[in-house]
């Protein structure tokens, strides 16, 4: 506790907080995403008895927006994506994003992330890398566009273990603008500016508390309480990666205490503690140059050829694509 006292209280260079609106903001929201995934910050005790949850896999109704097969227009999706440009990690080469995945034909598995310094985008990432093997077994082909940088995506693939072959950058959310995902609290399109002049920052703090982000509260929640019903076995694998022996770079074997065999209580919080912790220390180097696009959802999509069979559109922070979802929709 004293150690997340001293991270609230620096700003991400390790300075005091400068003064300003825009400082202010920007600190406020910070604090309050330190808060909303640092074990014991806010819940009580594991006595309480827990909210109700959403079944192994699943989001609450009101949070999602996954789109059945025979919803989709054939090509719709491809059509609509087919004119937006993005530059791969890799190379540098810039390339219809379309280009970026089908190159063999049969399935492929496009993740829209959010910004690279985003949550969601860690967490996401993270669940992937784990069902890498089973993908590319299957033939699947698998492409993670970011929000952000080319020098930003180096940093998330380092730190998440992520080959930069299947990264590519969309610095401007021109995916998410194309096919009309959420872009967040307080904005109307992806592709257009604030609606005002309030700091992106302060549209980020009330969707930390769900306002505009629906689902979030629940997300977080959830990582504290665990659940018999679900056994991710990603988040042993990513515990694995990046113990030391102190924490909360704990040895997974921590949780065998509370039993095995099912998501223990506080697992995918101290997962998602380590993500905060990575992600403040280096934040202005993770986010987008254009600021409006922190609070910019992403979405999953998994095209057969040109077809895209499966859609999910994030809704929120922390609330997207059910990895069992996705994987059974890519490898069918």
């Amino acid at each position: 506790r004293v150690a997340t006292t001293r991270w609230l209280a620096l700003d991400l260079n390790g300075k005091m907080a400068c003064t300003g609106k825009a400082s202010t903001w920007r600190s406020s929201a910070l604090m309050l995403l330190a808060l909303c995934v640092s074990c014991d910050a806010f819940l009580s005790p594991l006595s309480l008895r827990p909210p109700t949850l959403p079944k192994r896999g699943g989001i609450a109704d009101s949070a999602r927006r996954a789109t059945p097969v025979s919803k989709l227009r054939m090509g719709a999706e491809y059509d609509l994506l087919s004119g937006v440009d993005v530059v791969s990690v890799a190379s540098g080469e810039s390339m219809p994003v379309t280009k970026a995945w089908n190159k063999n034909g049969g399935k492929s598995l496009v993740v829209l992330l959010t910004h690279w310094g985003d949550l969601t985008c860690w967490e996401y990432a993270q669940k992937l890398r784990y069902s890498l093997p089973e993908l590319q077994e299957k033939g699947v082909q698998v492409t993670l566009v970011g929000i952000g940088g080319q020098e930003a995506a180096k940093e998330f693939a380092e730190s998440n273990g992520i080959p930069t072959t299947m990264l590519y950058t969309d610095s401007n959310a021109a995916c998410a603008g194309a096919l009309g995902l959420s872009p967040g609290f307080g904005r109307d399109t992806p592709q257009q500016p604030q609606a005002n002049d309030a700091s992106p920052y302060l549209r980020l703090l009330p969707m930390l508390l769900g306002v505009g982000s629906p689902g979030t509260l629940g997300r977080v929640i959830y990582g504290y309480f665990g659940d018999r019903s679900s056994n991710p076995k990603w988040i042993p694998e990513q515990l694995k990666r990046t113990q030391t022996g102190r924490f909360p770079y704990v040895d997974p074997a921590t949780f065998d205490a509370l039993g095995d065999g099912y998501l223990r209580p506080f697992e995918l919080a101290t997962v998602r503690l380590q993500n905060m912790i990575s992600v403040l220390s280096r934040w202005e180097q993770l986010i987008p140059d254009n600021k409006d696009l922190i609070v910019q959802q992403g979405g999953t999509l998994v095209f057969d050829g040109e077809d895209c069979t499966y859609r999910y559109d994030d809704k929120g922070i922390l609330v997207y694509a059910p990895l069992e979802e996705v994987l059974a929709a890519a490898t069918a």
